[in-house]
């Protein structure tokens, strides 16, 4: 590959990384938008894992929504999916060569679900209980799903791969 077709290439994973992203985060925000719909509270769960993560006040407010403390956590919302999306778009890629990296797809979700359930448990105190571990993990299946289905379209090769050779299985030189 000449050093173009590579930094065009990169600059294709870094768009595909941060749509991935996007997606996944979108979905989660408009799964925690219903919840705070149907609590008559719209924008309720932002604006308290805002005021707890980022403005770190110790007493988050849960009978008013702070606009700061939505568009705060918004932008760190953001930044913590694309972070997710580029690193998991970095292991699809390498998944269409290798048998090993197809084997930590799953793993790769899993330890994102639980580091999200282990910050609401060290900050479930200041959030009051608003996010029981089964909302929390609605939403990030929900959200794996919508990532996974969307570079499922996008590498044709990534299926393929998954019927060459079985996980885990030595990479095969015809890879």
């Amino acid at each position: 590959m000449t050093s173009t077709a590579a930094a065009v290439d990169d600059r294709s994973a870094i768009r595909e990384g941060f749509i991935t992203g996007l997606i996944g985060a979108a979905v989660v925000a408009l799964f925690y938008l219903g919840v705070d719909l149907i609590r008559g509270m719209p924008l309720l769960t932002p604006s308290v894992l805002g005021e707890t993560f980022v403005l770190r006040r110790p007493d988050s407010v849960t009978t008013q929504v702070d606009m700061t403390a939505v568009g705060l956590y918004t932008v760190v919302h953001l930044l913590i999916f694309s972070a997710f999306g580029l690193a998991l778009v970095a292991t699809i890629r390498r998944a269409e060569t290798s048998s090993l990296a197809r084997y930590a797809i799953l793993p790769i979700f899993m330890a994102f679900e639980v580091f999200f359930i282990g910050v609401l448990a060290i900050a479930s105190e200041t959030t009051r209980g608003l996010f029981p571990v089964g909302s929390v993990l609605a939403a990030n299946a929900l959200s794996a799903l919508a990532m996974g289905w969307y570079l499922w379209r996008s590498h044709p090769g990534l299926r393929a791969a998954f019927g060459r050779a079985p996980l885990g299985a030595p990479d095969l030189a015809s890879e």
